[in-house]
């Protein structure tokens, strides 16, 4: 009896353990089968595939003080090519360089390296900052192998201080040298996120170059991926995926003292107004540079273009090249002020004869005149009697006081000291050190060096580096600068520089123009602050060449005063 029940419950069971079986089989084997299935199936996707960085330089931002781009960093529309999708090289250059305004064979090259380098399945990008017409053309040719897609370019049209931000471009030999002693390409250090390959672009002048290894980073933001055959060739009709990558921890962030705005406000009067020049800008009680800039300018995606030109990757606004003329003959009258040396009558007879027959010119015979009118008449002949007065050392004092220099020896003839004394020879500045000069000046008396770089954040936002204002010294004494600021005034409202006047604010400058050759060409300055009461500005304005092309016989008062008055109106206009 007892086996009968065993048998019976046995067969009453085996129903239930098969079906059980079954859903086992269904729900579990099977659905781990179809997970490796999957797995396989992503596997073979990703070997079929084409990945293209959506990121065309892997560094952080250069920020303007308002976190905003100043290099016009975003999505665009880039012209890609993928070299194992392409039937025939020269002929697909050629139909894309009749496109894109690129020589064929530059584009070939770009092909040829980067298969060397990484093969066939690797994407080159060959144009970005591409233009509704030619994405609609390049789509329009379905040329094989070739793709428009959405990438993230560094340098856009709108980008702004181009010789302070600089430029990115290839590694030179010497570089690639330096990089593999110090272990920081892939050959040498393949474990380090941030290693170079040699088909990378890096930063060479500029902040660029400055930062390269705080702004470089190690991955792209985004990557694109096109469904390529076991051939290499892109399969028509699946399009592109992008895929958001992990946040790059390796990259940095600059924040700079620049104001956006106002540098747009200055590059746009200045491509009105002057061919070879530059404008510095600096916010007085700070010492903050606002706007800065140098022209001609040049774009930052064709920098071989301009490699073997004439100047335009000269950064004339921070260049120590530059003879001042006369508006360094406040750094004289500064320390004739502060030494009491100002008491004795000065006289100008047109010009000023050395015992050696050497002469200095002045515009015209000015007859007796005291500091205050031999400033607001710009009078070589009084300036160059102030300069004896005072002395190659003190003079050479109050210059370094004042964060210039002045190149003169201990056996130096008073006629080179003449010249200094007048901003030509043994003198020679930088527009930057020149509007701080007036800064100085306008900030009674108290030197603080110009700040440009205010921070540097990581790639979550987060300070690490803060570049706080630097502490200012009292290097002349308020009473100097009240009688200097009475001059400038004066200066401005009545003498050369009459055209920098603003109303309701007024301005204290000084006019200048400076010998730059044998061959009559001269630079024409002005410099200066605003309001007079409570300033705010200072604004220094060299021009070399005018829009027009003129580049002899440019006046200060007359080229550079009015682009002051014109920066200072539109920036207060916006400010406030």
């Amino acid at each position: 009896m007892e086996k009968r029940i065993t048998v019976f419950m046995f067969m009453l069971l085996l129903p239930f353990g098969l079906i059980t079986g079954r859903l086992f089989s269904l729900q579990v084997l099977q659905s781990y089968g179809g997970y490796a299935e999957s797995n396989l199936v992503d596997r073979a996707v990703k070997m079929r595939s084409q990945t293209l960085a959506a990121e065309e330089h892997y560094r952080g931002e250069i920020l303007d003080r308002k976190m905003r781009s100043l290099t016009d960093s975003r999505i665009r529309p880039t012209l890609v090519a993928f070299p194992g999708s392409m039937a025939d090289v020269p002929a697909a250059c050629r139909e894309l360089a009749a496109i894109v305004a690129v020589p064929p064979e530059k584009l070939a090259v770009a092909i040829q390296r980067s298969t060397e380098t990484y093969g066939r399945r690797e994407p080159v990008i060959l144009k970005v900052n591409l233009t509704a017409e030619e994405v609609g053309r390049i789509k329009q040719k379905k040329i094989r192998g070739t793709a428009v897609v959405p990438v993230k370019t560094r340098y856009g049209e709108n980008s702004l201080a181009r010789h302070l931000v600089g430029y990115v471009n290839s590694i030179s030999p010497e570089v690639w040298q330096k990089f593999s002693r110090e272990k920081k390409t892939a050959d040498t250090n393949n474990y380090l996120p941030t290693a170079y390959r040699i088909t990378d672009k890096i930063g060479v002048a500029g902040l660029e170059g400055k930062y390269e290894e705080v702004l470089r980073g190690s991955r792209p933001e985004n990557n694109i991926r096109g469904i390529a055959d076991g051939q290499g060739r892109l399969l028509d009709g699946l399009g592109y995926k992008i895929s958001r990558q992990e946040a790059d921890r390796w990259r940095n962030h600059l924040v700079l003292t620049i104001d956006r705005d106002y540098q747009a406000i200055v590059e746009k009067i200045m491509d009105e107004e002057i061919a070879r020049g530059a404008v510095a800008v600096i916010d007085i009680p700070s010492g903050d540079v606002l706007a800065i800039a140098s022209r001609p300018n040049f774009d930052q995606n064709l920098i071989e273009k301009y490699l073997s030109g004439y100047d335009e990757l000269l950064d004339r606004s921070e260049r120590v090249a530059f003879y001042p003329g006369s508006v360094f003959k406040v750094v004289v009258a500064a320390g004739v002020l502060e030494e009491n040396l100002k008491g004795e009558p000065l006289s100008c007879a047109g010009k000023y004869v050395f015992p050696d027959e050497t002469q200095i010119n002045c515009t015209r015979e000015h007859g007796a005149l005291d500091l205050k009118e031999a400033l607001v008449k710009s009078c070589n002949t009084a300036f160059v009697e102030l300069g004896l007065r005072l002395g190659r050392e003190k003079l050479t004092r109050y210059a370094n006081k004042l964060g210039l220099k002045v190149a003169l020896g201990a056996d130096s003839p008073p006629a080179l000291l003449a010249n200094a004394s007048i901003g030509q020879q043994g003198v020679l500045v930088s527009p930057l050190q020149i509007a701080n000069l007036y800064a100085t000046i306008g900030r009674n008396g108290v030197y603080r060096p110009y700040r440009l770089v205010a921070q540097i954040r990581n790639y979550q936002g987060e300070v690490i580096q803060d570049f706080p204002v630097k502490y200012g010294e009292q290097v002349l004494l308020p009473s100097t600068c009240a009688y200097l600021k009475e001059c400038l005034t004066a200066a401005t409202r009545e003498g050369t520089g009459r055209q920098a006047w603003l109303e309701g604010k007024g301005a204290a400058g000084k006019t200048g123009t400076a010998q730059a050759n044998q061959a009559g060409r001269v630079i024409a300055w002005y410099a200066g602050f605003t309001p007079v009461e409570n300033p705010r500005l200072a604004i220094a304005v060299m021009v070399e060449e005018k829009k027009s092309g003129a580049s002899k016989g440019l006046r200060g008062g007359e080229e550079a005063a009015p682009v002051f008055r014109t920066i200072a109106e539109e920036i207060f206009r916006l400010s406030d």
